[in-house]
């Protein structure tokens, strides 16, 4: 123990030094899932951080976070099998505008 701070008991890491209070999170795992999927969709941080109640540095936070931990994903997973050839699917309009006989 280590003393309070703004009411919440203060701890001090007997290993490491750093500092640790008891107070619960201000934003629940939902909340931090639910802004990563708004930026996903789109949205601006400064928006999610309005609609969230969240100042846009923390929302951005959130973002590098998980993006981080994506990369870490992405890079501990096993590479694909490249013997399998991939299948893409196209579409294309082709258009043909005739010219007015008048020359206009």
């Amino acid at each position: 123990k280590r003393g309070s701070k703004a009411g919440h008991q203060r701890y001090r890491c007997r290993a490491c030094g750093r500092y640790s209070t008891d107070s619960q999170p201000r934003f629940s795992a939902k909340t931090k899932a639910m802004a990563i999927e708004m930026y996903m969709n789109s949205m601006g941080i400064r928006a999610i951080g309005r609609v969230l109640e969240a100042s846009p540095a923390t929302v951005l936070n959130w973002i590098r976070k998980e993006h981080t931990a994506l990369q870490h994903k992405v890079a501990q997973a096993e590479p694909m099998d490249t013997a399998m050839s991939d299948v893409i699917e196209m579409d294309e309009i082709y258009t043909y505008v005739q010219k007015n006989s008048s020359g206009q």
